[in-house]
């Protein structure tokens, strides 16, 4: 029984509502046999699930795969790649060895042929000598008397012949032999010259005559204490009449005794002297000296070991209202702080804190003086330069060109609390100064330098 097979009975609803539970079990359970029925029937059966037919796509893609792999059986393998390339190689390498035989080749041809002309050459040179040893044996047995005239030459043998020395042929024959050609005497001298240059070329040049450098004069000049001039002696004088005129006065006609031996007398060169003035100094003057003297004595001034190198008058005024300028903001604030402060206690006092414009300039003076120390003294000890002498860039340096010390630096501000004292002309010195320095800087011994 099937699912499709099950039909539906009306119920009454008393009847649906208690034996739902059990009716949807044994529907369950009917459903469940069914299928297992199917399935056992399918397997006693043995029957085949028919294979659905390929559709459109499946064959579309067979057709691709089938082109791919036709056209990856149509093209070369990297195998066969290689080994064509392995045999293109091994045919270029052939035929590099191929193309260098054939130079070769035609090398050593060349240098056989070369080794055959030269060959040739000395055979013909070895034969023409011959041939001049055969004329000339055959000269000097047919004339015996041009034999003693004619010299041996260097690098040449003359051998005759044994044909000649064995069988020696009489004169009127050998002139009967030899009466075609006519031998010159000057061709033979000169191809023996030639032959023996040959053998044993030398470069003699012939030394050339270097023309004598003499210094002439003009007659109007006079020798040394009138010495009168005479007549030219030695080997120059025919080559002098000839070339020269006679008119001209030369060095070598002065005789050595008329010149005169004695020292010269070099006259003395000036000597430079002081004025002496005197008249007497004015007044004025001598007080001025006399003052200046004293104060030279009573204050004895050291001479500087080289010239100091100050820094611009403008570097420096600029570094002094830097550090003011610091100086002057951390006295603003002090006073602001100590007004706040007294104005509090003189409010829980119910006291007056009204203070006059002359106290408070003087207090505000004081105060910025007393900073200033602090400030100066501070910076001495625990650095080398104030703010505003880092960025006027200068520094302290000592006559002696040295870096002065953390001791030294402070005493400086003792000198310059003493330059300062007289209504600042201890500052106001430098700009008088040849030197740019002022007292506190000849009293510290050391200056500001621009780095």
């Amino acid at each position: 029984m099937t699912s499709a097979q099950l039909e539906a009975h009306p119920l009454d609803e008393t009847s649906a509502e208690t034996e739902a539970p059990f009716a949807l079990r044994a529907q369950v359970a009917e459903r469940v046999a069914a299928h297992r029925a199917r399935r056992g029937s399918a397997a006693t059966t043995g029957s085949v699930t028919p294979i659905a037919p390929p559709t459109p796509a499946k064959q579309r893609a067979a057709r691709i795969a089938a082109t791919v792999a036709e056209r990856y059986a149509q093209s070369q393998s990297y195998r066969a790649f290689l080994a064509a390339e392995a045999e293109r190689a091994i045919r270029e390498a052939e035929a590099a060895a191929e193309v260098a035989a054939l130079s070769a080749r035609a090398v050593a041809e060349a240098q056989n042929q070369l080794l055959f002309e030269l060959d040739q050459i000395q055979a013909e040179a070895s034969a023409v000598k011959e041939s001049v040893a055969d004329v000339e044996a055959v000269v000097k047995a047919g004339v015996p008397e041009l034999a003693p005239q004619m010299a041996p030459h260097g690098g040449l043998s003359v051998r005759l012949d044994e044909r000649f020395e064995r069988a020696p042929m009489p004169l009127a024959a050998a002139h009967a032999v030899y009466a075609g050609p006519v031998v010159d005497e000057d061709e033979v001298f000169a191809l023996d010259e030639e032959i023996a240059y040959r053998q044993n070329p030398v470069l003699d040049e012939p030394p050339q005559d270097i023309p004598a450098n003499l210094l002439e004069f003009p007659r109007q000049l006079v020798a040394p204490r009138k010495a009168r001039p005479r007549l030219a002696e030695g080997p120059l004088r025919e080559d002098s009449a000839a070339t020269h005129d006679a008119e001209q006065l030369r060095i070598f006609e002065v005789e050595a005794s008329q010149i005169s031996t004695a020292p010269v007398i070099e006259s003395a060169e000036p000597e430079w002297s002081s004025i002496v003035l005197t008249a007497q100094p004015a007044p004025e003057h001598v007080a001025r000296v006399r003052v200046a003297e004293a104060v030279e004595s009573t204050y004895p001034i050291a001479p500087l070991a080289h010239v100091p190198q100050t820094a611009a008058f403008g570097l420096r005024l600029m570094a002094g209202i830097v550090d003011s300028c610091i100086v002057l903001a951390g006295e603003l604030a002090f006073v602001a702080v100590s007004s706040l402060i007294i104005n509090k206690m003189a409010e829980n006092a119910r006291l007056s804190s009204h203070l006059s414009p002359q106290i408070a300039a003087i207090g505000f003076v004081a105060v910025f003086a007393v900073f200033t120390l602090l400030y100066q003294t501070l910076f001495f000890t625990f650095s080398e330069a104030t703010l505003g002498m880092r960025y006027a860039r200068i520094g302290l340096c000592t006559f002696s060109d040295d870096n002065p010390t953390r001791g030294q630096m402070r005493r400086r501000i003792f000198a310059a609390v003493l330059s300062a004292c007289p209504l600042g002309l201890g500052y106001l010195w430098a700009v008088l100064d040849e030197d740019g320095l002022g007292w506190h800087d000849r009293i510290s011994r050391m200056y500001q330098r621009s780095y």
